[in-house]
């Protein structure tokens, strides 16, 4: 017959080591447990917090400005400070005179382009290409320091 009465460790000392090991192992656990949920929480609150990509920035302001789904691409080159950034013209209606799609144009170009130099500050130059139905009407492009934006008529059914 088996006898009551404890051995090793708690017959030595009058205390059971399995409660505390069962107690360390536990804690061990909700420790990692904790580290492993934190590290996760800082690297999504990390990621959330980064600001989005030059190219979504640019198409936002664009869209905000022009109109929902109007933006066709968007390429940004940082070493030339430079956003190109093609979008069709929500204002082109063939039947209005070719003065006043012209004087249209230039604004829808130029309100986008301003739009992108406003906010994003690593910018020099913006260059906006106004299409329509996958015809290149005009091209906008404007600089910073400079008052006027430079307009170059692509489509022959807008020149006098």
């Amino acid at each position: 017959m088996a006898s009551m009465r404890p051995r090793g460790v708690a017959r030595k000392t009058g205390i059971n080591p399995l409660p505390i090991v069962v107690y360390i192992a536990v804690a061990v656990v909700v420790a990692g447990g904790m580290y492993a949920w934190d590290l996760q929480y800082r690297r999504a609150e990390e990621a959330r917090r980064r600001p989005p990509e030059p190219e979504v920035i640019a198409r936002n302001l664009v869209e905000n400005v022009i109109g929902a789904d109007t933006v066709k691409e968007v390429r940004v080159v940082r070493d030339r400070k430079l956003v190109a950034v093609t979008f069709a013209s929500v204002l082109y209606k063939p039947e209005r005179a070719k003065a006043e799609l012209r004087e249209l144009l230039e604004a829808e170009g130029t309100l986008a382009t301003q739009a992108i130099l406003a906010t994003m500050r690593d910018i020099d130059r913006v260059a906006a290409t106004l299409v329509h139905q996958g015809r290149t009407l005009v091209i906008v492009e404007a600089e910073r320091g400079r008052d006027r934006v430079t307009t170059t008529i692509v489509d022959d059914g807008l020149r006098n």
